[in-house]
Parts: structure tokens; C-alpha cells; sequence
């Protein structure tokens, strides 16, 4: 009652916007330099001279560090906090992403994504964290859900863009480009983001209603991650998160490592159409994500949060996301990019309300970062499998068939998972 009562009372003021949009583009730039090499594969493919299982490997090299990285840097977010560790992961990544520009070879290339998978590893937590600190518990499911559809707006801007520029000034300036976006959003978020408590341009209503029903910490208590992280394994709760995320991923990195080629080769068009083929489907998911964010907060407002009920639609999202693995028996093009957008958005969907999930169980807001960099290494761990395997199932049955399928099955499993492992809250930390 405590947060509608302070809904009525607030001025018709939202400027916690300001800080979802800045996630927004945080989560936007991750994927668009995630993007660019999938785009711009087939062109390196032939200057390179690559094989398709050497290019499953090179599309699978930044996940190689964003993998092991997780933990570390979820741990280093608890520690120095969302503001300086925002800033500082996106300069690291925008970095190695111009520096692919200079690539003479392929352990140039392979050198600069193992540099923008630890740029890249803060991403996730830092998005859970920034949520947890500036979104009224009940628009938990939205603000999450919004600021993960940059991921999925990152790749369909970038394919358009990203193709376009490849056909016409070369991969190099691509990636050149990409950089200097990342770079420029690094100082604006610097500039700009602070903590609730701490922000000046934020009214005092407004932040009483973001802060309103959050679980008490103990005044001038310290986090210590590591201790943190000890309690976290321990919990049955914990591991159904880090699976459910791990089946989930191998679906995402599938389709944001191969779509590009899988439309070159099934449809026979060039690096452009497939960019826009791959831009329709992820324009799409974006906007299932946010509908899907709103639904979310709906099923759940009727419930406490930490009754973890959001388990239901997580399970539900993995559910549909499981059609991708029957693309490769529709005929019809139109009747494929449906499929594969509407597959899209639930895969995507379910890392934003995993996460929520994640939130609405943890009664200790100091270790989210630490908490969201464990499910990240499971769904990590799981991606890194999914562009080498994909490589090598289309070498050895020549087409993509198999792959899908294996995709739709591990999201099966990410839905069994949900439903029976996160029932529990995260507390005693």
C-alpha cells in the first residue's frame, strides 16, 4: 500500500526514464558490436580464407572470455559500483571493437573479441544492478524488459546499418564506426548516471516511490561479494537460474552468431538482404520483449515478488522460444521470419525475466551483481558451445536443419528447469 500511496502523491514525473534509456543504449551497443562480425563473417570468410568450422570458432572467441569473466566482473560491480564500472566495461569493449578494424589475419581477429568478451562481460549484471537501484519494485518486469530490448534493437540496427556499411566502405570502417558509437556513450554515461539517493536532478517523491517496499540493509553495512558468492552456490534456488539461463543462451548465440549466413545460404541473397532479413526479425523480438515485460509485471503484481510466481512466465517464454526448432520445416520465407521473430523475442524475453526472477528472490540488493554474473557465466558457458557446434553440425550435414533443432530442445529443458528449481527466495546472504 506503501508504494500506491506514493504513486498518488508524486507529481506526474518519470525521470527515472532518463536512467533506462541509458541502460537501454548500454545494452543497445553490446549487441551491435556483438553483431558486426556476424554480418560482416561472410566477407572476412572470403578474405581470409576461413573454413566454417574456423569461423564458428572466430564467432565464438569473445564468449570464450565474456564466459570466464562473468563472476569476476559481477563481483568487481558489487565492489565499485554501476557508475564507474558502466563506463569503464563500455571503453575497454569499444576499443577492441575499432581495433578489429587493423586485423591483418585471423589471430588478429581472434585477439580483439577475446578483448571485447571482457569488455563486455560487466553488461549483464550491470543492467540487473542499475534496475534493482532506480525501478519501483512493480515495474521491475517492464524496466528490465525494456532496457534488454536494446539487445535485440542493437542487432537489428546494426544488420541494416552495419550491412550497408560493409557493401559500401568495407568491413574496417564498420567496425571503426561501431567503436566510436560505444566510445561517445562511455562519456554521456559517466556524465550523467548516479544512484537514486545520490541524484540531484531527481525529485524527492519520485525517489521515495523508487525506493518505497525494498528490502532493509543494515546501515553501513559493507558487501563482501566474496562471501556473498559462497552463500549463492549453496542455494537450489541459484542453480536453477544459472541452468535455465545456460539453455536459453545456446539459443541466443545461435541465432545471433548464424542467422546472417543461414539467410545467405537458405534464401541465396546478398550480405545486404540478409542484414535486412536479420534486422525484421529483431525489430520484431523487440517489441514481443517489451509487451511481454508489461505482461510479466501484470501476472506477477497480484503476488510478492519473492514468491518468485515470475518463474511461471520465464517457463513460458522458453516454451514458445522452443519453435525455432521446427524453421527448417516451414516453406514459406514469410511464414520462417515469423517463427523466428516471434522465437526470438521469447528467448530474449527470458534472460530479462530471469534476471527479474533473479531480483524478485534475492532480499540483498548489494549482490546483484554478483548474483546476475553467476547466471551469466551458466548461460556463457552454454553460448560458447553454441557458434562451434552450429559450425560444425552445417559442415557435416550441410544444411542448418539439426541446428535448429538442438536449439528448440535445450529450450525445452529451460523451461522444465524454471518450473521446478526457482521456487525458493535467495535469502541469508
Amino acid at each position: 500500500m506503501k508504494t500506491m500511496e506514493l504513486s498518488a502523491a508524486a507529481p506526474a514525473t518519470r525521470r527515472r526514464c532518463i536512467v533506462y534509456v541509458l541502460v537501454f543504449g548500454i545494452a543497445l551497443i553490446n549487441y551491435w558490436d556483438r553483431a558486426v562480425l556476424s554480418i560482416a563473417i561472410p566477407v572476412l570468410t572470403r578474405e581470409f580464407h576461413l573454413s566454417t568450422v574456423t569461423a564458428g570458432y572466430l564467432l565464438s572467441a569473445f564468449v570464450l572470455t565474456y564466459a570466464i569473466a562473468q563472476l569476476p566482473a559481477g563481483i568487481v560491480l558489487d565492489w565499485v559500483g554501476t557508475r564507474r564500472a558502466g563506463a569503464g566495461s563500455l571503453a575497454v569493449w569499444s576499443v577492441a571493437t575499432a581495433l578489429t578494424a587493423y586485423a591483418t589475419g585471423v589471430v588478429n581477429l581472434f585477439l580483439t573479441r577475446l578483448l571485447l568478451g571482457l569488455g563486455e562481460s560487466v553488461t549483464m549484471p550491470l543492467t540487473a544492478r542499475a534496475v534493482r537501484e532506480w525501478a519501483p519494485v512493480r515495474e521491475r518486469g517492464f524496466a528490465q524488459a525494456f532496457v534488454h530490448s536494446g539487445l535485440p534493437v542493437g542487432t537489428a540496427i546494426a544488420s541494416i546499418v552495419v550491412g550497408a556499411t560493409v557493401g559500401a566502405l568495407g568491413w574496417r570502417t564498420a567496425f571503426v564506426l561501431s567503436g566510436a558509437i560505444g566510445l561517445l556513450w562511455a562519456v554521456i554515461w559517466f556524465a550523467v548516471y548516479r544512484e537514486p539517493l545520490t541524484c540531484r536532478w531527481l525529485a524527492t517523491p519520485e525517489r521515495e516511490l523508487i525506493l518505497a517496499d525494498r528490502p532493509a540493509v543494515p546501515a553501513n553495512a559493507a558487501a563482501n561479494p566474496l562471501r556473498g558468492l559462497g552463500r549463492l552456490l549453496k542455494n537450489r534456488t541459484m542453480w536453477g537460474l544459472f541452468l535455465t539461463q545456460g539453455c536459453v543462451n545456446y539459443a541466443n548465440y545461435f541465432l545471433l552468431s548464424w542467422l546472417p549466413s543461414y539467410f545467405i545460404h537458405a534464401y541465396g541473397i546478398n550480405i545486404n538482404g540478409s542484414g535486412q532479413a536479420t534486422g525484421i526479425v529483431y525489430f520484431s523480438a523487440a517489441i514481443l520483449m517489451i509487451c511481454f515485460g508489461v505482461v510479466s509485471d501484470r501476472v506477477t503484481r497480484r503476488y510478492r515478488v519473492e514468491s518468485g510466481k515470475r518463474r511461471y512466465v520465464v517457463a513460458a517464454l522458453a516454451l514458445g522460444g522452443s519453435v525455432i526448432g521446427l524453421t527448417p520445416l516451414l516453406s514459406s520465407h514469410v511464414a520462417q521470419l515469423t517463427v523466428m521473430a516471434i522465437s526470438t523475442g521469447c528467448v530474449l524475453s527470458v534472460f530479462a525475466n530471469n534476471v527479474s526472477l533473479a531480483n524478485d528472490l534475492l532480499d540483498d540488493p548489494r549482490y546483484v551483481g554478483t548474483a546476475v554474473g553467476w547466471l551469466q557465466l551458466g548461460g556463457n558457458l552454454f553460448g560458447l558451445a553454441a557458434p562451434v557446434a552450429t559450425g560444425y553440425i552445417v559442415a557435416h550435414t550441410g544444411g542448418y536443419s539439426a541446428a535448429f533443432g538442438v536449439a528448440g530442445a535445450l529450450l525445452l529443458a529451460g523451461a522444465l528447469t524454471a518450473i521446478t528449481m526457482t521456487r525458493r527466495p535467495v535469502s541469508g546472504l
